[in-house]
């Protein structure tokens, strides 16, 4: 391994299809390069998403660029927690709340270069290295490779080819298109209105909406208040908001509905090339169901990515909602499987496991007398 002029890792990765060369981090003329060959690269791919991570997470920037025996140029963006010794380092592509990651490479990724950076991160063992490959990219990455723990994860999405006309005519049910119909007059009625951007007042009012969403969730499950708005502030701060909206103002839309002043749903989207990615959304409930709030928002957030050009709307997991499975289906958005990738020393994933099940039984203890 050598040390390049700009501070940089480069070394030869000898694997089973040959030599490549790797270099860390990612060159940004190289980066940029390979990002605008690749059809199936998202805004999570952008070097500024990234930049957001780290100043945001705490994570560093360690994404590998491989330089094949072809010629060919392969970008894996990715961050690292270090830590002494190394064997303790954690790495992600991306972490949990950032989207997803996974391999960049003109016309797409191959299976065998899959395979080739995978050897190299097997042969680098940290702690933990998590990967998680785009829809799009998915179907080029082996099922179950050695010395790597799947984890199958299934997102929504719906294809926008032929845009609005099509997806009316074509996408959406009868009973979808009078659905949408009825939850436009509602709001024309209520006399609701929709602003979007990028603004920091708009990243505010959607924060605030956050915030009153995570004390209905308190409520709703008999927990301490203050415990879930600070666990919530905790996973989702609002500095992180800031952040995108500001370094990515093209991509980043955020959708407000209100009536009267009152922010009743919110909704960001991330809108790169031909992707555009349903990120965050919450609403109050109360008075967004009746007036149909989330649908309008749906709705206007899908013309935009229509109108910008993009092929498919993004609508990620449902965690095994299945209700919110089935309302993403009714939509017309169909399950795309994909797999998250975890190398590990240990057996780390089937502790995170248990410690998610744990938290989740306590998430959703019965509401019982006297439980707060």
């Amino acid at each position: 391994m050598t040390t390049g002029q700009s501070g940089s890792r480069v070394w030869d990765v000898p694997t089973g299809g040959g030599r490549i060369r790797a270099i860390s981090p990612i060159p940004r003329e190289a980066w940029s390069r390979v990002l605008a060959a690749d059809p199936g690269a998202m805004a999570f791919h952008l070097p500024e998403w990234v930049d957001c991570v780290c100043a945001v997470s705490g994570w560093h920037d360690t994404g590998r660029l491989y330089r094949t025996d072809e010629g060919r140029e392969l970008v894996l963006p990715m961050v690292c927690r270090p830590a002494r010794p190394h064997p303790l380092t954690v790495r992600a592509s991306l972490p949990p709340g950032w989207g997803t990651g996974g391999i960049l490479a003109p016309g797409g990724v191959r299976p065998d270069e899959v395979d080739m950076v995978l050897e190299d991160l097997v042969a680098d063992r940290a702690l933990r290295t998590s990967l998680r490959p785009s829809f799009r990219a998915a179907h080029n990455w082996p099922a179950s490779p050695p010395g790597v723990v799947p984890v199958p994860r299934t997102v929504h999405v719906l294809d926008l080819d032929g845009g609005m006309d099509a997806i009316w005519s074509q996408r959406w049910s009868k009973n979808t298109r009078g659905n949408m119909r009825n939850a436009e007059r509602r709001a024309e009625r209520a006399g609701m209105t929709v602003e979007s951007g990028s603004s920091p007042e708009l990243v505010e009012r959607f924060y605030d909406l956050y915030l009153r969403w995570l004390d209905r969730r308190a409520r709703e499950r008999n927990l301490p208040p203050a415990l879930v708005r600070g666990r919530g502030k905790r996973a989702e701060p609002l500095a992180k908001f800031h952040a995108v909206a500001a370094a990515l103002p093209d991509a980043c839309r955020i959708f407000v509905a209100g009536v009267r002043g009152r922010t009743l749903a919110t909704v960001i989207v991330l809108l790169h090339r031909e992707v555009c990615v349903y990120w965050r959304g919450f609403s109050d409930v109360e008075v967004a169901g009746p007036l149909r709030a989330n649908q309008i928002l749906l709705l206007r957030s899908i013309e935009q990515a229509c109108e910008a050009g993009c092929r498919y709307y993004e609508m990620g997991e449902s965690g095994g909602v299945a209700s919110l499975e089935q309302f993403k289906t009714r939509v017309g958005a169909e399950p795309h499987p994909l797999t998250e990738y975890r190398l590990e020393r240990t057996l780390l994933t089937r502790l995170r496991g248990r410690m998610d099940d744990l938290r989740a039984a306590v998430d959703h203890r019965p509401e019982t007398a006297g439980g707060r």
